[in-house]
């Protein structure tokens, strides 16, 4: 980016985060995502980085919080209330931890630092102050100098002592926070009586604290973590904690003791997949160095102590910069849009590509080529385009139009009628074009197929380019002169593929129906066409009319299934394959102790794997949904768990682990 194009670009980024910063910490009244929101600012602070000469004093980069509300009296507070500087990735915390070592041998210390690990809650800072051990006030941060007054709202908060269990003078900063529970509770009510709805846990509290009724922040149940003491003399961060539960505040006990920055990533790691167990939001860790004299060797910054940093959890939402949309077909002929990105980490990978599912979506967005856009992990695994930063739309940006031919085959496209409309995308009817074909060999050595391990996407378009394979049936005659040698594969590697090739040639009726790559057949509905046929003889001798009849299938599938065994090529590849595989028969025993039930599965299970959990189910008559609505029946949670486990709690769908799964078989 040239140093012109970068001056436009800062300019639009302090304008918009400007806006959402108003939005945020004023009016208490977000537009977008703390995620999104932090995003922007990390790329406003890279571009700074490389141009310092663009950096003033008025950038947000430069900012620690917000306007001060008019709602309350200004408090000017005693020492200033810093913020901390924020990490995303490992390599960043590194970084952090050289400069402070560099910056402690200048000062002639050898010392090495150890660490103590918080978890950053989700909430809203708050200042206390104490004369004599009574609370004679409590303040918001405001922007670090002058905050409000909120002291009756604080008095109402019963994790806040009143009166100390020693007569001290100090300050106390904590984190303001409410429950998860509580937010579903206002906001029901608040929906009854068509009121806006509060966004989050840390909207809620912020909201609570700045009520001019402090009857009505004694009715929700708020609370806070204290965290550290100003005014006193302690020698480490830990001591000080100590001393915070000893005075009678809430002290988080979830935190941890580090010898070393490899100790923090553990626990930074561990709390990743619990993030959403507690019932408070946490948005990351912070890390403060334990030796207090160390801390204050060295110092401050214009706005953060380098003594402690913010490590922000893996984002699940971010914006970065549409580059291009390039066309990927489909084993079905489906033409889809994809997003060419500029790279971004997201919840821990590095993304480049987003779908963009269809020229309809496309429309609905608004998205042009050169746009800022935020995307998120869709079903936590595949990155989608939810979102466009108008404000910050380059001149030369454009619109995207679909081809009118397939980008592989030069076939036309064409829309097809799903009843009486036309479909949302667009397909290649070519049967032979090759985008198709190697699409539908990725779809045959799925994990849901013939589960071919080591035999991904990219090894498969490999092979397929080399003319290595043709067909499925030519992946069970490779040999191990075909493999050895090629990029990634040595003499153990090849012979580990061959392995995993020929542990595959049985393979369950239901995945062998599922790996031909019908149209309209997947998962769900080939298994309920084993369940019924058996063999694959018995289904290959069945009649369009009997297959119509099977549970889930009905014409349109049982049409599909006589168009594509009616394909001379088909039926020719399915000749060549039959000689190198064996269909078990589907002999599987079904009760229907689960039969009406409808379950969703979150988070990491202790004891099953995902597939295994649905194998259980599905084998007693129960139906497996991928999001939680009001019809679940039952959420089956491991750790982790995201927003599922909230929507069951929104709609009271009980929650159970394994154990209790299987009680009830």
């Amino acid at each position: 980016m040239d140093k012109d194009t970068a001056f436009t670009r800062i300019q639009e980024l302090r304008t918009l985060l400007e806006h959402h910063r108003i939005q945020y910490h004023v009016h208490d009244t977000p537009e977008i995502s703390d995620e999104v929101y932090d995003s922007l600012m990390k790329e406003l602070s890279s571009l700074e980085e490389l141009y310092p000469d663009f950096v003033v004093s008025y950038s947000p980069t430069q900012r620690i919080g917000g306007h001060v509300l008019d709602k309350f009296e200004k408090v000017k507070h005693d020492v200033k209330q810093w913020s901390f500087d924020k990490v995303f990735t490992f390599d960043e915390l590194s970084a952090w931890e050289e400069r402070n070592q560099t910056l402690l041998r200048k000062e002639g210390v050898s010392e090495i630092p150890t660490y103590i690990a918080e978890l950053k809650i989700d909430g809203l800072k708050v200042v206390l102050t104490y004369e004599d051990g009574k609370l004679v006030r409590g303040a918001t941060r405001g922007d670090g100098e002058v905050g409000e007054d909120i002291t009756e709202n604080i008095k109402t908060v019963r994790s806040i002592p009143l009166v100390l269990s020693q007569p001290l003078s100090i300050t106390v900063i904590g984190e303001a926070w409410i429950k998860k529970d509580e937010l579903i509770r206002i906001n029901n009510e608040r929906e009854n009586d068509s009121l806006p709805l509060y966004a989050n846990t840390r909207n809620l509290a912020a909201g609570t604290l700045r009520q001019l009724d402090s009857k009505i922040v004694a009715s929700r149940n708020l609370q806070l973590f204290a965290y550290d003491i100003e005014g006193g003399h302690y020698a480490t961060q830990q001591e000080e904690l100590e001393v915070l539960e000893s005075l009678g505040f809430l002290v988080n006990t979830k935190r941890a003791y580090c010898h070393s920055l490899y100790d923090v990533q553990k626990f930074y790691q561990s709390w990743i997949e619990k993030k959403t167990t507690e019932e408070y939001g946490i948005d990351g860790i912070v890390i403060k160095i334990n030796e207090r004299l160390l801390w204050d060797t060295l110092g401050y910054t214009a706005k953060s102590p380098r003594g402690g940093i913010a490590y922000k959890l893996p984002a699940e939402e971010v914006v970065t910069r549409l580059l291009s949309i390039t066309c990927q077909v489909g084993r079905t002929g489906a033409v889809t849009p994809v997003a060419e990105l500029e790279p971004v980490l997201l919840s821990g990978s590095i993304v480049k590509r987003a779908t963009l599912h269809n020229e309809e979506e496309i429309n609905r967005l608004g998205v042009w080529i050169g746009d800022t856009v935020s995307i998120r992990k869709a079903g936590d695994v595949i990155p989608e385009i939810f979102g466009v930063v108008r404000e910050l739309r380059p001149s030369l940006a454009v619109p995207f139009t679909m081809p009118e031919v397939c980008p592989k085959c030069g076939s036309l496209l064409v829309k097809e009628v799903v009843g009486k409309n036309d479909s949302a995308a667009w397909y290649c009817h070519n049967t032979l074009c090759p985008a198709r074909h190697v699409e539908g060999l990725v779809h045959f050595v799925s994990k849901k197929g013939f589960n071919i391990e080591g035999m991904g996407e990219k090894i498969v378009y490999e092979f397929y380019e080399l003319g290595l394979i043709e067909n499925s049936a030519s992946i069970f005659r490779l040999t191990y002169n075909d493999i050895v040698g090629l990029e990634g594969f040595g003499e153990k590697s090849a012979h580990n593929l061959l392995q995993a090739i020929n542990d595959s040639r049985s393979v369950p009726l239901h995945r062998f129906l599922y790996a031909l790559g019908i149209r309209h057949i997947g998962e769900t509905t080939a298994k309920e066409l084993a369940k019924h046929f058996k063999t694959f003889e018995s289904f290959m001798s069945a009649s369009n009319e009997d297959r119509a009849h099977v549970a889930g299938v009905g014409e349109k599938v049982a049409t599909s299934i006589n168009l594509f065994f009616s394909d001379s090529k088909n039926k020719q590849n399915l000749e060549l394959l039959l000689q190198e595989v064996v269909i078990q028969k589907d002999d599987t025993n079904n009760s229907a102790l689960l039969e009406g039930f409808y379950f969703v599965i979150t988070g990491t299970l202790k004891t099953l794997s995902r597939d295994e959990a649905i194998q259980i189910i599905e084998d007693n008559g129960g139906k497996v949904m991928s999001s939680v609505s009001k019809n679940t029946s039952y959420l089956l949670a491991g750790e982790g768990g995201g927003s599922k486990r909230s929507d069951a709690e929104k709609y009271n769908i009980p929650i159970i682990n394994e154990d209790e799964l299987r009680n009830m078989i």
